[in-house]
């Protein structure tokens, strides 16, 4: 997954999801995120539960030199029921041993390394 921008890779991971191809989601997670350093897939699905329906990004903030933070809105289905939520990834650029990187370095690659929940908005009333 070599992509130009954090939200070109954030939006390949959360594609991804939407197409419950989490084999490939592991391996857009860097290792470090897994408590025994092994992807699986398992792993994946319990922090990435039900399926993923549309997603929208709103918006991305550079915080240093090898890092960026990308707020998405995400609707999922879980449980039978519908979730919408607001997401902040906070998207690293990494060499291929998952070490932080500057962005201007060839051949390095965005991956997700945090999320944070963020508050939706109230709907408006007339």
């Amino acid at each position: 997954m070599n992509t130009a921008t954090p939200q070109d890779a954030l939006s390949a991971f959360l594609t991804h999801w939407q197409g419950g191809h989490y084999r490939e989601m592991a391996l857009a997670l860097p290792a470090r995120v897994f408590p025994t350093g092994r992807r699986t897939i398992r792993q994946v699905k319990k922090v990435y539960p039900g399926r993923l329906g549309e997603f929208s990004i709103l918006a991305a903030h550079d915080t240093d030199p090898a890092a960026t933070n990308v707020d998405v809105q995400v609707l999922w289905r879980e449980r039978g029921g519908l979730e919408l939520g607001r997401v902040r990834y906070r998207m690293v650029y990494v060499d291929a041993q998952d070490r932080p990187q500057a962005r201007h370095h060839p051949g390095g690659q965005w991956k997700p390394f945090a999320t944070y929940s963020l508050p939706v908005p109230r709907p408006l009333k007339a």
